[in-house]
């Protein structure tokens, strides 16, 4: 899930301004009222699925299903799940045969969870989206048309020549995109003067990213950098992370947990309770195995959900892969939203790769997206400046993927970095713990850089 809207996507005021008076009412309706919403929406996205799309043609009516089925949201039950592997191999079948209508556009997962998941989504789902980031942020203070920063690394690659710069503003949107691939020391000043300048309200980022610059900026005392809000998303945010960071910029971190399917919304309000956007989807949470360290009123779950609004390629009981902590019983916010809120979440934790020039890289996985040929991949630092790179490719030739693929990391980590390839099985390189599969190990430690009083220029 990521905040990165075109001029295009203003295109439905009239669309955008409608959902968002009803999202700002949802929030505080009951529970009876908000399933009742959710129920009509997913039964207009069930009978589309069966009148549009031929996987769902199929599968209901090889379980004996049909729309009328689907009378409660608990009979999505009957509906076996749709996984990650499933939508690879059914992408053009889970299409719907009226797609044009709905301007659709592909997307792609980023792979860090073990693969690249290429999808659809349409010009309903981009308003939806606008609209969560509206309301979600908006929790924290956010008003449309406040200026924020971001912290980026695609944008800025390849290093050696985009690389270089360590800002750019998009001022018709109010956006300051911060390269996340200089942070280091010996730039403190220059990110400090960037701050200063264009004077943000807000920050997002990755929580790797943002702990990054937080151990940077921390030392340099009275760097002034004061902020409303810290926005984290796309990983785990761990405890030590949101001290610092709450720390260096003054403010409280509200994090987020989604993805580009647009299928599940979860984000923190400001009693720091996160809260399941019931309106955005339908969130299931499915007992996991090892449910082992789990308090007796909490369990471990898998998120499975079902889109509301993607009309072009519509994933319903779509299995993330992601863990969450639910309570076995209902809990009261003090927000006195009705959205349920979720005890915690788990997974996601990627690794932050240093660099031989002491710079920390935190999707580096993108470099594996980027090189076609690959079926699975994962990068191993066992030390600061070597990288062992175990690859799965299809039938193509190896030596133009590696060739390829060297390129690409190099385009994060500079030339200094020395990279080994190994080809393996995807089951080797998953292993039997596939649920935890990283895209990116580091065996060395950034607090061991970053965290120490050094000055690094």
């Amino acid at each position: 899930m990521g905040l990165d809207f075109k001029i295009k996507d203003f295109a439905y005021p009239g669309a955008i301004l409608k959902l968002k008076r009803e999202f700002e009412r949802h929030q505080w309706l009951s529970q009876e009222i908000l399933q009742e919403y959710q129920l009509k929406r997913l039964q207009i996205i069930i009978a589309h699925a069966y009148q549009n799309v031929p996987y769902y043609q199929t599968l209901f009516h090889k379980n004996g299903l049909v729309p009328g089925d689907i009378k409660t949201i608990k009979d999505l039950e009957k509906i076996p799940c749709l996984t990650k592997d499933l939508l690879r191999i059914n992408y053009s079948s889970l299409i719907a045969r009226n797609v044009k209508q709905y301007d659709p556009m592909e997307l792609a997962t980023s792979g860090t969870t073990g693969g690249q998941v290429k999808f659809l989504v349409d010009r309903v789902s981009n308003v939806l989206e606008f609209v969560y980031y509206w309301r979600s942020w908006g929790w924290a203070g956010y008003r449309l048309g406040d200026k924020f920063a971001e912290l980026s690394a695609q944008v800025f690659t390849p290093y050696e020549t985009r690389g270089k710069e360590f800002y750019r503003y998009q001022p018709l949107i109010r956006r300051l995109l911060l390269n996340s691939l200089q942070i280091a020391h010996r730039n403190a000043d220059v990110y400090v003067n960037i701050f200063r300048k264009f004077k943000p309200l807000f920050l997002k980022g990755l929580p790797s990213n943002l702990y990054m610059l937080a151990l940077v900026l921390n030392e340099r005392k009275g760097h002034g950098i004061c902020l409303r809000a810290v926005f984290s998303q796309g990983e785990t945010l761990l405890r030590h992370q949101r001290e610092l960071i709450e720390r260096v910029f003054s403010c409280k971190v509200f994090d987020a947990y989604g993805h580009m399917e647009r299928t599940v919304a979860i984000s923190q309000c400001s009693e720091g309770n996160y809260h399941v956007h019931q309106d955005y989807g339908v969130t299931e949470f499915e007992p996991f195995s090892t449910n082992s360290g789990t308090g007796a009123d909490e369990v471990l779950t898998e998120i499975v959900s079902t889109s509301l609004y993607n009309f072009s390629m519509p994933l319903i009981r779509y299995r993330t892969g992601d863990l969450a902590k639910i309570h076995l019983k209902p809990v009261a916010c003090l927000c006195k939203r009705s959205f349920p809120i979720v005890a915690s979440l788990e997974g996601r934790i990627a690794d932050v790769v240093i660099t031989p020039d002491q710079r920390a890289i935190t999707a580096l996985y993108v470099a594996l997206d980027r090189t076609p040929g690959i079926l699975l991949g994962q990068i191993v630092q066992d030390q600061i400046d070597q990288l062992v790179v175990r690859v799965a490719c299809d039938a193509g030739d190896r030596l133009v993927v590696d060739l390829a693929l060297i390129r690409n990391i190099k385009e994060f980590v500079g030339n200094k970095m020395k990279i080994e390839i190994i080809h393996e099985s995807v089951e080797k390189i998953r292993g039997e713990n596939f649920r935890k599969f990283k895209s990116v190990v580091s065996q060395v430690s950034s607090e061991k850089i970053f965290g120490s009083s050094i000055i690094i220029w």
